[in-house]
């Protein structure tokens, strides 16, 4: 018979760097499922319950606002703490989390929520931190982009489900909840049983403790650090991506209900191609950065450019046709996906010399987010009676800012490296 992963207790890099590469893409999957799934359910709640859009929409901020916080937190303590810890904690209360809030009333949902954040904050710096102690370039940009991709195919998921299943034939949104923690718990109970098959000799590698006979350098964060590697730059173009990732991702739909009339559930699954885009991008770009990109800013630069492009097109067809308004939506965050991979998940790795890759992850996962609540709150104002031209107008010139911003930042990011 075929041996499975579990199996049997091996010992070795190679054997946990293969479990690692199966379990650090589920995390990423079971945190979609658990954070995205109020946000897809959020209408179905006001219908429900009566509830006003102002009073479900505080309880997405709260989760949002915590998660950004937390990020920062959460890296701190995943290079200070053992970081396979932090995540099992993270993922048994954002369990517990969505358990409750089926049960809680309307007024405790936004508490609720904002505890599910911080907890979601638990998982990717300390995930970052384990793949870079244990796995080489090559191997860690793989499963680096499995993991994004995972994240993105856990919220197509819950859309399914709780659309097609949930909400359609049994007209509840409670359920949603239901099904992410379970799926949740059962991969926490993975994420244990397969930290216990590794051997311990490996695990110490991001223990903090020696590693092959070497003592790994304190985590240290210093300005000087971050002003002369150019982060300064690279920060600011994180902010860039994140602001037309989840900026037009979460506005699509509205586009189209306002320039094209129609339906708002039509609006919504036509929109569903946008996550489905952005998996095959981090796939995609997972293979090309093994195999031709070198440099993570250039390959930044030139996805910017081409997104800045994108942008033009759209801006010149969007009240034309529909489904080409789509897919011109979705290949601009499908471009934003890559450039979020270079940024986002490659950049915090080279970190990992001076013992804060876990610090540097927090930090970058929350400038994502600053850049999505920017946009999310912000891209609105700039729609004049129902025209979008002037919103698609700033998407392009905040892909060429964020060119810009990196080919800034190349110079001493190299010399930072070398």
């Amino acid at each position: 018979m075929t041996e499975t992963i579990f199996e049997k207790k091996k010992t070795g890099t190679e054997y946990a760097v293969r479990l690692l590469g199966f379990l650090c893409p589920l995390i990423y999957f079971a945190s979609y499922l658990t954070r995205k799934d109020y946000s897809i359910v959020m209408d179905a709640v006001i219908s429900a319950e009566g509830i006003t859009e102002k009073a479900a929409g505080l309880v997405e901020t709260m989760g949002v606002i915590s998660y950004c916080v937390g990020q920062i937190v959460s890296g701190i303590l995943g290079d200070r703490f053992k970081p396979q810890k932090l995540i099992m904690c993270g993922l048994s209360v954002t369990v517990l989390c969505n358990i409750a809030m089926p049960f809680a009333p309307a007024d405790l949902r936004g508490a609720i929520w904002f505890v599910n954040g911080f907890a979601q904050s638990m998982l990717w710096p300390p995930l970052v931190r384990i793949m870079a102690s244990v796995m080489d370039k090559k191997k860690y940009n793989t499963v680096a982009a499995n993991v994004n991709a995972a994240g993105i195919t856990g919220t197509i998921f819950i859309y399914i489900t709780s659309s097609l299943i949930w909400l359609k034939l049994f007209n509840s949104w409670k359920y949603t909840f239901f099904t992410s923690a379970l799926i949740t718990a059962a991969i926490l109970v993975c994420w244990i049983f397969g930290f216990s098959r590794i051997d311990k000799g490996i695990v110490s590698g991001f223990d903090n403790k020696k590693k092959d006979g070497e003592t790994k350098a304190k985590g240290k964060l210093t300005p000087k650090l971050l002003l002369g590697s150019g982060f300064v730059f690279i920060a600011l173009a994180i902010i860039a991506q994140g602001a037309l990732r989840d900026g037009i991702t979460d506005w699509v739909p509205t586009l189209l209900r306002n320039t094209f009339e129609i339906p708002s559930n039509y609006a919504i699954l036509y929109a569903v191609a946008i996550p489905i885009l952005g998996v095959i991008s981090m796939k995609l770009v997972g293979f090309a950065s093994n195999k031709w990109v070198k440099e993570e800013l250039n390959g930044s630069i030139v996805i910017f450019v081409f997104a800045a492009a994108l942008c033009g097109g759209l801006w010149m067809i969007y009240k034309n046709n529909q489904y080409l308004t789509v897919i011109i939506a979705a290949l601009i965050v499908g471009c934003m996906h890559a450039v979020n991979f270079f940024l986002v998940c490659v950049v915090p790795a080279k970190f990992e010399k001076y013992g804060i890759v876990a610090t540097m992850s927090g930090i970058i996962n929350s400038l994502t987010y600053i850049g999505t609540s920017v946009a999310v709150a912000g891209f609105p104002s700039l729609i004049k009676d129902g025209d979008w031209g002037s919103c698609i107008f700033v998407w392009a010139v905040i892909s060429v800012i964020g060119a810009v911003l990196c080919l800034a930042a190349v110079k001493n990011w190299k010399k930072f490296k070398e």
